[in-house]
């Protein structure tokens, strides 16, 4: 395998978004392989004044292969010459809460899923590699504030108060792609419930009644909900059309108590690996302490791996009667501890980060979305057009991440081009982490730069890793000429 290939950006689809006719080839070649019947059937049980909804669908979505950015671009840029449709009707079908979108995306990935399966030749990595769960959210900065539902959220990243939203997205990291499964969209009431608006601000909002049995009724009712709570919900439903994973990564949001007891009711077997706050209790060898005690209580068990250039301790522990185990790690040129907890108390500190590295794709996901694939360009007030737009962009991320994984990460023939093995570009993961072997143990640690920081910073970029650094370099250079 080459060692330096595709290390220069951070990007599952990048290279699928700059020419219309790669869009409209791995399109036309990817869904002729799916089937979508189950999908035609929910679609026409939302039919309408005679409309052909399956015809709607379809062009929305090719629209981010065209380089359109939404309907009424689609209507005046000329394309739609083909179509007979005005745009209110694409309005309505965006609209309609009669559409099941949660069980259209479940469907058209599990139909992704047989394709690879059936594609792949050497299909070793579905049966020896564990598949995981991959929990997170993002935010959708807006600039109105009449959207549906739409509020004042904070920016863990940037520590800051922004309007918008949040999507929770749930996905599936199967070894080699990450494919997104189900999203829900929320807001955070606040102390007061207003959502950090004004009341003047609030009663311009948009207002939409929906009936009870719809899809979109339900939807709309999980924008207040918890989203620790909501995340279960979506494996609980991923797992109900089939979808499994052996593990489930999460950061400090996320894992707390109800939400291991949580994972551990739908699935025994389905483990837990994640980051969690120290300042919680936790009990080694029958005595309760704080996690951020440890490291002093256990400094004789200190190791050091060659792989991280970090510090680590190892140890079993319980958690809220729950068996786990911590490791507490402190990389290179960092003052603090760091704790990362696992369910299955079997994994060494190297699987354990391994594993826990595989969260980031998901970092990259959001990125892709929003960069290539027009993730945040919904314009609409009704929050339904959200559910349908970010339905359809998840569909389109699968489309072309499975073209990169036929074209770049496995040996293939029939839809692509054969590759040989010893060609094969590097996964997501083997190169995000080369970059973190080159740039963060190198030079950023010595800077006391927290690591999730620091990755977020990497996967955000515009430019590539490498760019950045010749041009960061060259600046320091030109400065040390001058100084001289």
């Amino acid at each position: 395998m080459q060692q330096s290939k595709g290390k220069k950006n951070l990007s599952e689809i990048a290279k699928y978004c700059t020419r219309n006719d790669i869009f409209l080839k791995t399109c036309r070649d990817m869904l002729k392989e799916l089937d979508l019947r189950y999908i035609n059937t929910l679609l026409l049980a939302a039919k309408v004044k005679g409309v052909d909804v399956v015809r709607i669908f379809q062009l929305l979505f090719v629209f981010q292969y065209f380089d359109i950015k939404n309907t009424h671009q689609y209507i005046r840029n000329g394309k739609s010459i083909s179509s007979d449709f005005k745009k209110d009707v694409f309005y309505d079908f965006m609209k309609n809460p009669k559409i099941d979108w949660r069980k259209i995306v479940l469907l058209f990935l599990r139909q992704v899923l047989k394709l690879i399966d059936k594609k792949t030749v050497e299909n070793t990595s579905s049966s020896n590699e564990p598949r995981f769960f991959i929990v997170d959210d993002s935010i959708l900065e807006k600039t109105g504030k009449a959207i549906e539902g739409i509020g004042m959220v904070h920016d863990h990243c940037q520590n800051k108060w922004r309007i918008g939203m949040k999507v929770l997205t749930l996905g599936l990291w199967d070894g080699k792609s990450f494919l997104p499964v189900d999203f829900s969209i929320h807001n955070e009431p606040g102390k007061t419930g207003k959502r950090g608006l004004r009341k003047k601000d609030l009663d311009k909002q948009f207002v939409k009644d929906r009936a009870e049995n719809t899809p979109g009724y339900s939807r709309v009712l999980e924008i207040a909900a918890d989203k620790i709570s909501m995340a279960v919900v979506q494996i609980a439903n991923a797992m109900k059309m089939g979808i499994e994973a052996n593990y489930v990564l999460a950061d400090t949001w996320f894992i707390c108590e109800s939400f291991i007891r949580d994972i551990r009711g739908l699935c025994k077997d389905m483990r837990v690996i994640g980051l969690m706050k120290t300042n919680r209790n936790i009990v080694i060898d029958g005595k309760t302490c704080k996690i951020n005690s440890v490291p002093d209580l256990k400094r004789r068990e200190k190791k050091y791996s060659r792989k991280y250039k970090a510090h680590y301790i190892a140890c079993k522990a319980e958690y809220k009667d729950i068996a786990i185990k911590g490791y507490w790690i402190k990389m290179k040129g960092n003052t603090s501890w760091k704790f990362m907890l696992s369910t299955d108390q079997t994994l060494t500190f190297i699987t354990a980060m391994k594993y826990y590295q595989i969260r980031w794709s998901i970092e990259v996901y959001f990125k892709d979305c929003k960069q290539n694939l027009g993730l945040n360009n919904c314009q609409s007030v009704d929050m339904d057009s959200y559910f349908a737009h970010i339905s359809i962009t998840m569909m389109n991320y699968m489309v072309l991440s499975i073209r990169k994984r036929f074209e770049d990460y496995e040996s293939l023939g029939g839809m692509f081009r054969h590759t040989k093995a010893e060609i094969l570009e590097k996964t997501l993961i083997e190169k995000m982490w080369e970059i973190i072997i080159e740039l963060y143990l190198m030079i950023f640690a010595a800077l006391d730069v927290d690591l999730d920081r620091f990755m977020l910073i990497i996967i955000h970029l515009e430019k590539s890793a490498e760019d950045l650094m010749k041009s960061t370099l060259a600046e320091l250079v030109s400065v040390n000429k001058r100084a001289a």
